[in-house]
């Protein structure tokens, strides 16, 4: 008897999590190693219209991410700002974007302006966060297993690594597909 209350137990506290885990039944993702991202405009907390194909030239990565009902991605958030910067002072050879494109808000719908911001503020973040009904497809579309997921992407805008996981990448994971890009070539 004790076992199925431990069971139960255990079963309650992970319900919370299972939010952010995506199910076998969503549709193919666009995610296509050495295919081009797809392209997103959508406004950032400020109100500003941003382009994901603007940023080619760079080192890009993409944070898909999910509002405070996803704790991954709370951490993941909080975490990105020193992400940034040891992407940055890893190696001066190529210039580093970061863009967050959030799903959603802490009740599931569509993240607005507002909250886009008061995320910012509440995880400190240093980089632009996309949110409105095109930037909640976006994620949906380019996520197959769950929040948070990043995309690293090439100098060209070509897609090099997807991972799906709470600080799934590191800035050596940047770099690495950064020799990977400059063999190619």
């Amino acid at each position: 008897m004790r076992s199925m209350h431990v069971f139960v137990a255990l079963l309650v506290l992970l319900m919370p999590l299972s939010g952010c885990i995506g199910d076998d039944e969503t549709e193919e993702a666009s995610f296509v190693p050495g295919e081009k991202i797809p392209d997103l405009t959508a406004p950032n907390q400020y109100g500003e219209n941003i382009t994901i194909s603007d940023m080619e030239g760079t080192m890009l990565v993409v944070l898909i991410n999910a509002g405070g009902w996803c704790p991954p991605c709370e951490r993941s958030a909080e975490n990105s700002t020193a992400l940034i910067q040891e992407m940055e002072a890893i190696d001066d050879r190529y210039t580093v974007s970061f863009v967050e494109v959030l799903h959603s808000n802490d009740d599931q719908e569509t993240a607005n302006q507002t909250y886009a911001m008061n995320w910012s503020v509440e995880h400190n973040t240093s980089h632009d966060i996309l949110h409105s009904d095109v930037a909640r497809d976006y994620a949906s579309e380019n996520i197959d297993w769950g929040f948070p997921t990043y995309i690293i992407v090439d100098l060209e805008g070509i897609q090099r690594v997807k991972i799906a996981a709470m600080n799934g990448i590191t800035a050596e994971d940047v770099q690495e597909q950064y020799e990977v890009y400059l063999s190619e070539q």
